[in-house]
């Protein structure tokens, strides 16, 4: 009997073809009849859709013949719960997670607090205590979303040793400061880091990294703007120090120069991951709803 292939547990992302020109939401409405009209508006406005690769809140987002829409149809409460983590997925060689903000990924020299890997450690211990856990790589401490784990030390190696070449896609969502005018855009930058390890945007390319980040803005108002953005390269604060220097801080990050902190968090998630199985081959995509405290700051008058 062949085994079913285990799938992210709050993933359920199917693919259609749009077959004529329409507006996002009156095609939902047309399509999906047997679905009430609070559930696909609930679908778009939560950041479950992608049209052509691209995520849209937006309900009145132009439809062409031939768009390929993606849907994510699952309940995004559907996770196993940890403290300040959820884990979304896991078959015998990964685990994937989603970390709260202000958790740590693994401890550091001057750290030593409560961290992802300790949690997944003592849940292991409850309930597999010979299963083992790898961190893979890193978030922020200040940043939410989505953290891989190997259970094997070659697992966390083959994937470590050639991380970017196993990703295929990743992309993050910020709340910044300030309406953003350009709908869309490229921040190209080099960036250094002092001795306290605070980093910042470098007068030369001498002893500095070129950094390259693109964004796309989902929604604003007159205070706030929501970005979703995908970075070329990493370096440590990257994208907030980056939206900082256009004038446009995440807002809570005040070690970036933001002014407000309506949320008691820095304003950044991690929110789709999409990688290459490190033993099948086979990709995986992982996608979190944006946060709704995100949601509900832009959405404010």
């Amino acid at each position: 009997m062949q085994k079913k292939k285990q799938s992210p547990i709050n993933q359920d992302i199917k693919e259609y073809t749009v077959e004529a020109d329409h507006e996002l939401l009156k095609y939902l409405l047309d399509t999906f009849k047997s679905k009430k009209r609070p559930v696909l508006k609930s679908v778009l406005s939560g950041g479950q859709i992608r049209v052509n690769g691209e995520l849209t809140t937006q309900f009145n987002h132009p439809l062409k013949k031939g768009d390929k829409l993606s849907i994510n149809w699952a309940k995004p409460g559907k996770k196993l719960k940890l403290k300040k983590l959820n884990v979304i997925y896991e078959d015998a060689h990964l685990i994937v997670i989603e970390k709260e903000a202000g958790l740590l990924s693994v401890a550091s020299a001057k750290e030593k607090s409560k961290t992802a890997i300790q949690i997944l450690k003592e849940h292991m211990a409850a309930t597999n205590p010979n299963q083992k856990v790898f961190i893979v790589h890193r978030l922020e401490r200040e940043m939410s979303g989505i953290l891989v784990f190997a259970k094997s030390p070659e697992v966390q190696s083959t994937l470590q040793n050639d991380w970017n070449n196993f990703v295929v896609d990743r992309r993050y969502v910020a709340v910044t400061e300030g309406v953003v005018k350009q709908e869309s855009g490229t921040l190209k930058n080099y960036l250094t880091a002092n001795k306290n390890n605070r980093v910042f945007v470098g007068k030369t390319a001498e002893g500095s990294t070129l950094a390259v980040t693109n964004y796309k803005v989902l929604k604003q108002n007159k205070a706030y703007s929501m970005l979703e953005l995908n970075t070329e390269s990493g370096f440590k604060n990257q994208i907030r120090v980056q939206l900082a220097n256009i004038g446009h801080p995440v807002t809570g990050d005040k070690k970036y120069g933001a002014r407000k902190n309506p949320l008691a968090r820095v304003a950044i998630h991690a929110h789709l991951l999409e990688i290459l199985h490190p033993i099948t081959g086979d990709k995986l995509k992982f996608e979190l709803v944006p946060p709704s405290s995100f949601r509900n700051l832009v959405t404010k008058a």
